[in-house]
């Protein structure tokens, strides 16, 4: 799977409205599918992993706290969760876990 910087010129976002009123990424000119990653400035520790798919967020969401641990994970498509999303304190514990299904309704809280 392509990965790319979210600071790549060759990215831009399409503001035309989606039928659910997001734009979509294009990566030179074309709907993008792949990761686009987001390093820290100053210490260029990873902080955002997010899967695009013909330029609409779908697929695994992660973000990471400074110290390199999790920080949220998340399934995405259009704009709600499906699966699961779960976050972790900045000590690496487990600290929430929600479960939805694949229409993006709530099902259970395990955490």
């Amino acid at each position: 799977m392509i990965r790319i910087e979210y600071n790549d010129p060759n990215l831009t976002l399409r503001d035309r409205p989606t039928n659910w009123g997001g734009g979509v990424k294009l990566y030179n000119g074309v709907p993008f599918t792949g990761i686009i990653f987001y390093k820290s400035p100053n210490s260029n520790q990873l902080l955002n992993e997010s899967e695009y798919k013909e330029g609409i967020l779908e697929g695994r969401q992660v973000e990471y706290w400074e110290n390199g641990n999790l920080k949220e994970e998340y399934f995405q498509k259009y704009d709600y969760n499906i699966r699961s999303f779960k976050r972790w304190n900045e000590q690496g514990e487990l600290i929430s876990h929600q479960v939805f299904d694949e229409n993006g309704n709530y099902v259970e809280t395990i955490i």
